[in-house]
């Protein structure tokens, strides 16, 4: 019997697309109808990142992981290389007066596989730059050709010819590119390829602890919290070690996004026969690291892919305090991470430096994610611990950290960042 999740898919369109053993298959590309969500599932879809956690599994079984790594089923094992894991925004290393836009997808690559690109994916960075959760800027990537000899074409930064759920490809002209080479655009420096995945984080002790937010315990998972620790130090294990992922980063100057506080977020598109005038249609949104995975009811990531910013305050809200109150914490907890995580776009303030994760919200400083940032740990610590200024009601200190840090060997002090692939 179909459940209500595959039922909710409609027909896009048929192609080849990379599966997740690299090999390439006719699949259906299915969307995922809007539709109103029902009854807040307690704990669904959980993860601080569990995207990645899921996909860690897929190797041991059908693929399941989690940062947003396999952030549905379809994504993880029809469409991986529509799946976004991780979006950072950066001041350059080398350059103060340049930013750094990184996005990653296509989760799970095995050492030594050689995995493709797929040129029916539309990839884009939207940038905000006027504080109303709607694109001003779009960045796009779209790889050309299959099998040997991809390159990628680059487009923008440029003002889209349309914005929220569809896209269409910008005006500007294009330039082409190589794959797994640094290479110019314009004035921005441009690396498509392969890289190391640099998300770290025990994932294996975090399904545990909540098995619900691993998809391939659906639909019975045990109950949540019967773990109520992570592993303790140098026992911990970062799940996500082993495997690279597809990644574009770009370096460019901040004058081309704008001046002051911007707003980015990450889509992946395709086009789908529902479309006559021929755009291309978002399957997958993301920004913010763990907010669909930790808070928002898995069976909800389907409509979460299909909206946009503007709606996160009505459409979001409501799982936060959901699984606030559940795990049995006071309601400022979900004020606090509201405050900072609502709308689902990473913030930074292009005329400040020396940027934090959410400083742009609590410190006035250039904000945005760093690939560095144990973005898992600040998380955890608002939501199980006292990081919020007078609230330790219900505080759960062994949740506070997965004890799983950054190693130094997974990054690049130079363009493009992320560690060379395994």
């Amino acid at each position: 019997m179909q459940s209500s999740h595959e039922e909710s898919f409609v027909q896009l369109n048929s192609y080849s697309a990379p599966v997740s053993n690299a090999s390439t298959s006719k699949v259906e590309v299915l969307l995922p109808l809007p539709q109103k969500v029902g009854k807040l599932h307690w704990l669904r879809a959980t993860g601080l990142c569990l995207a990645a956690l899921l996909l860690v599994f897929c190797q041991i079984a059908p693929p399941a992981l989690a940062s947003d790594h396999q952030d549905t089923t379809f994504l993880a094992t029809k469409l991986t290389a529509a799946d976004l894991t991780d979006l950072y925004v950066f001041e350059s290393a080398t350059d103060p007066a340049n930013v750094v836009l990184s996005m990653n997808f296509d989760p799970l690559i095995t050492a030594g596989e050689v995995r493709p690109f797929d040129p029916a994916v539309l990839y884009q960075f939207k940038i905000d730059n006027t504080g109303d959760g709607v694109e001003d800027l779009v960045l796009q990537f779209q790889s050309r050709r299959r099998g040997r000899g991809q390159s990628v074409v680059v487009r923008g930064p440029g003002k889209p010819k349309k914005v929220g759920t569809e896209s269409r490809f910008l005006g500007e002209s294009s330039v082409v590119g190589p794959l797994d080479q640094a290479f110019t655009a314009g004035k921005m420096k441009v690396f498509v390829g392969t890289r190391k995945d640099p998300f770290f984080f025990d994932l294996e002790q975090f399904f545990k602890i909540i098995p619900d937010r691993n998809y391939l315990m659906q639909p019975n998972p045990a109950p949540p919290l019967k773990v109520v620790s992570f592993r303790p130090p140098g026992q911990a294990v970062d799940t996500l070690e082993p495997f690279n992922v597809h990644s574009i980063v770009v370096e460019l100057p901040r004058k081309l996004l704008g001046t002051g506080k911007i707003g980015v977020w990450m889509t992946t598109s395709v086009k789908t026969p529902r479309l006559k005038n021929g755009n291309y249609a978002q399957i997958e949104r993301l920004a913010v690291p763990a907010l669909n995975e930790l808070f928002m009811d898995f069976q909800a990531h389907n409509e979460s892919n299909l909206q946009t910013p503007t709606g996160d305050a009505a459409n979001q809200s409501q799982f936060i305090r959901s699984f606030v109150q559940t795990i049995g914490r006071p309601a400022g907890i979900a004020d606090a991470v509201i405050s900072v995580a609502i709308p689902d776009v990473i913030q930074a303030d292009l005329s400040k430096q020396n940027g934090t994760y959410f400083g742009t919200q609590l410190a006035g400083n250039f904000g945005g994610r760093r690939p560095k940032d144990d973005v898992i740990d600040v998380t955890a610590s608002v939501v199980f611990g006292s990081a919020v200024t007078g609230i330790t009601q219900g505080a759960i200190p062994a949740l506070t950290s997965d004890n799983v840090g950054p190693k130094e060997a997974n990054f690049l002090p130079t363009f493009p960042y992320l560690g060379n692939p395994r």
